[in-house]
């Protein structure tokens, strides 16, 4: 990924191709295969971790896996630094002899933006993700046997915020974890749908709009750190505000600000500046009713949001820098790299692209492109 983080959010990474206006690419049909056809694939971007010199302890082994140059995201030293502070939220798993627990946010729905993808169901992106957790947790099991268990929580609750369909957020997560489990991960990685667990905490909707109305009047009061976040976080709200009935071209005009689009840029704004306050206020909302206890007590946390007093984990290795659920997986193997990519910029690039189908797959956009 890109070396740029925020503590708040994955950073928006812009178009390249807005100011092209016709689509020129071609992309031929690859065929279809199964998920064993993409391992050598997967091996190269998501290699095994965890194996240091044995000699080391295995509280010396938990840090040296966390900092590994090949999962790290952020500066290691935010690690380091609070080395025992991880280490004893580790010691009551280790003791027990049960698997260590981390939890980690993601995966809420594919981008509901055409210019970005026209995919609703997980793709390679999303399963290289899956598995580099995987490895994760796999290389804890190589200085503790019971290994570890990663709690993934899919923010589908954020459908709320963008104007999509929940049921298209809801398909998402189900596929998810069917790809998941498909691929040999159910052992390591637990999946839970935000959405379904708000609704089903007791109070928890009254807070988030509660936290909502505080993070208004500390915006408005002008406090720093509020400010930062919202500001931070804006576009990439703005970049995936659902628009039904937009046409493409409409919504490329108003991305760019063309006066063509005036009003539905306008709109774009309006949503954004409401959807960020309500994207931060279920962070708050989560963090102030102890949200995840319930399914992970005790958990380490990750994030691809780096920051002291989270562990960094990179979601896709360099060079994509975009997240994996927001565009189009894209393969180069004369470099052996995976790129993120925007459908736009791709197909307004005068080239041929290779689509390749996953096996059982119900969605029609491929589920990989060569190049």
């Amino acid at each position: 990924m890109s070396g740029e983080t925020s503590a708040y959010v994955f950073p928006f990474r812009p178009f390249r191709n807005l100011d092209r206006s016709i689509p020129v690419a071609r992309i031929r049909d690859g065929g279809t295969c199964g998920l064993a056809a993409f391992e050598p694939q997967l091996g190269m971007l998501a290699p095994e971790l965890g194996m240091p010199p044995s000699g080391e302890s295995w509280q010396e082994r938990l840090i040296g896996l966390c900092c590994d140059p090949q999962t790290v995201f952020g500066r290691p030293e935010w690690i380091r630094d609070l080395a025992a502070h991880w280490i004893g939220m580790a010691e009551p798993f280790v003791a027990a002899k049960r698997p260590i627990e981390f939890t980690i946010l993601g995966f809420p729905f594919k981008a509901p933006v055409p210019l970005k993808t026209r995919r609703k169901l997980p793709d390679f992106g999303e399963l290289v993700m899956l598995r580099r957790l995987h490895e994760f947790a796999l290389g804890v099991g190589r200085f503790h046997a019971p290994g570890a268990r990663i709690h993934i929580f899919a923010e589908g609750a954020f459908a709320r915020v963008n104007g999509m369909p929940q049921s298209d957020s809801d398909a998402y997560f189900d596929a998810l974890v069917a790809l998941s489990e498909a691929a040999g991960f159910g052992e390591t990685l637990v999946l839970h749908e935000t959405s379904r667990i708000a609704d089903e905490t007791p109070g928890f909707l009254g807070v988030w709009e509660e936290m909502a109305e505080e993070i208004r009047a500390r915006a408005k009061a002008g406090d720093e750190k509020t400010v930062t976040a919202l500001r931070e976080a804006r576009p990439v709200t703005f970049h995936l505000c659902a628009n039904p009935g937009v046409s493409e071209e409409q919504l490329r005009l108003a991305y760019l600000g063309d006066p063509a689009a005036a009003e539905l840029r306008a709109d774009l704004e309006r949503r954004s500046d409401e959807g960020v306050i309500r994207y931060r206020a279920f962070l708050e909302a989560r963090d102030k009713v102890r949200l995840l206890e319930d399914f992970a007590p005790g958990a380490l946390g990750l994030t691809v949001s780096p920051r002291p007093g989270r562990i960094g984990v990179r979601p896709l290795p360099e060079p994509a820098n975009v997240l994996p659920y927001h565009g189009v997986p894209v393969w180069n193997e004369a470099e052996k790299q995976l790129r993120i990519e925007y459908r736009w910029d791709l197909i307004t690039t005068d080239r041929e692209w290779t689509g390749l189908y996953l096996e059982g797959d119900s969605d029609r956009e491929p589920f990989l492109l060569l190049e």
